[in-house]
């Protein structure tokens, strides 16, 4: 089974990338082991939803802003490689998922510090141009809406 979520704040431009795609995502005919899921609620809300839920996945694709230093509307796919962080940063990581900060890296480090994500995560990223509130997303992130599209679906279809 493959569950695929985006990730991010409604209204604040291109930081909602994978909020919105999600939306998208979510209208799109899938396989039946293929699950679009909102996930844009508190990583501990998350790994008590992955724990509880009856259904164990096998891969996660997650959609997501994130500044990394790259060139603005920068498109990135990548596999996380699953290494958590000191004690420290892990706490830190779940004190701010309990006041309600949605992050990427929150749910990666809670969740598998928790023990339940799959082994296999992989990650479509853009870097934002403009992270300011709004409603609408940078010209030059908006040109890139339907290549991570088609990179999450690729991902999906991988067997």
């Amino acid at each position: 089974m493959i569950l695929i979520s985006g990730i991010g704040y409604s209204n604040m431009r291109d930081m909602s990338f994978g909020r919105v795609l999600h939306g998208e995502l979510a209208k799109m005919p899938w396989p039946e082991h293929v699950h679009v899921e909102d996930l844009n609620f508190g990583p501990v809300m998350i790994y008590q939803w992955l724990e509880e839920t009856s259904v164990k996945y096998d891969k996660l694709i997650l959609v997501s802003a994130a500044e990394r230093g790259r060139e603005p509307s920068t498109l990135e796919q990548y596999k996380w490689d699953g290494v958590l962080p000191d004690e420290a940063r892990i706490q830190a990581c779940i004190e701010e998922s309990i006041t309600g900060v949605i992050s990427l890296e929150n749910l990666l480090i809670v969740c598998k510090h928790f023990g339940v994500l799959p082994d296999d995560v992989a990650i479509i990223e853009i870097e934002p141009r403009d992270t300011e509130f709004g409603l609408e997303f940078s010209t030059a992130v908006a040109a890139k809406v339907e290549e991570a599209i088609e990179l999450v679906r690729n991902e999906a279809m991988r067997l």
